[in-house]
C-alpha cells in the first residue's frame, strides 16, 4: 500500500483528490467574498442591501459543501477497495471542517457589528486596533486558494507565519484594551472582533499545514514531531 505524506502526492494520486481540493478552494474563495463584505460593513454600518446573499446564503453555501465532500469521501471509502485513499480522506474531511469555520466566524463577526455597532465602528478605534490584522487576513485570503491547489510550499509557509503574527498581535491587542478605558460596547466589540481575526488566521494555518505537513502532523505545525 503506497504512503502519501504530503497534499502533492494525495492530489497527484486520483481524479477523486483533485476534485475534492478543489471544492475546499471554492469554500475558501466564498469565505475571501464573505470577509470583504463584511469588513465593509464594519465601517460604513449594517443599514445597506445585501446582508442576506452575501453572508448568511454564502455561509450555508460552505455548509452545503462540506456535507458534500463528507459524502463524497465517505461513498469514496465505501466503493474502493483500495484503502491507499484513506490519508486523502482524512484530509479533506479536516480541511473541509477549517474552512466551514472560518465562514462561520466570519458571520460571527457581521453579527457583532449588527447587534453591537450598526452604525459601524468608529474608525479610529478600527485603524488603532483592527486595520492591520484586518489587511493581514485579506492577504491571507489573496493567497491561500492558489497556494492549496498548486501546493506552493513557500506561500503557504508564508500563510503560517502570518497567521502566527496575527494570534500574536492580536492577544497583545486584546490585552491592551482590556487594560484602557475604552467604552464597555466598543471595547467588547473590538475583542470579539479581534479573537475572531486570530481564530480565521489559525483555521486558515490549518489548511496551509495541509500542504507542508504529513497528513498525521496536520494543524501541529509548531509541534515538534515524535
Amino acid at each position: 500500500m503506497p504512503k502519501f505524506n504530503t497534499l502533492k502526492e494525495i492530489l497527484e494520486h486520483s481524479d477523486w483528490s483533485r476534485t475534492t481540493a478543489a471544492r475546499v478552494a471554492e469554500m475558501l474563495e466564498i469565505c475571501t467574498a464573505m470577509f470583504s463584505y463584511t469588513q465593509a460593513v464594519l465601517l460604513a454600518g449594517t443599514g445597506g442591501e445585501g446582508v442576506q446573499s452575501n453572508v448568511y446564503d454564502r455561509d450555508k453555501r460552505i455548509n452545503i459543501i462540506e456535507r458534500e465532500v463528507r459524502r463524497s469521501v465517505v461513498i469514496h471509502l465505501s466503493l474502493e477497495t483500495d484503502r491507499s485513499d484513506m490519508p486523502a480522506a482524512l484530509a479533506f474531511m479536516n480541511m473541509v471542517k477549517d474552512a466551514e469555520r472560518i465562514g462561520d466566524y466570519i458571520k460571527n463577526m457581521y453579527d457583532v457589528t449588527r447587534d453591537m455597532q450598526p452604525d459601524g465602528l468608529d474608525r479610529e478605534l478600527h485603524d488603532t486596533y483592527l486595520a492591520e490584522p484586518a489587511e493581514t487576513l485579506r492577504s491571507m485570503f489573496g493567497h491561500i486558494p492558489s497556494a492549496f491547489l498548486e501546493n506552493d510550499e513557500e506561500a503557504c509557509h508564508t500563510l503560517i507565519e502570518l497567521a502566527r503574527k496575527t494570534g500574536l498581535d492580536t492577544e497583545g491587542a486584546i490585552v491592551e484594551i482590556s487594560r484602557g478605558g475604552l467604552p464597555r460596547p466598543a471595547a467588547v466589540s473590538l475583542v470579539l472582533l479581534l479573537r475572531f481575526y486570530k481564530r480565521i488566521a489559525m483555521h486558515m494555518s490549518n489548511i496551509a499545514s495541509t500542504v507542508v505537513m504529513p497528513v498525521e502532523l496536520m494543524d501541529f505545525f509548531d509541534e515538534p514531531g515524535d
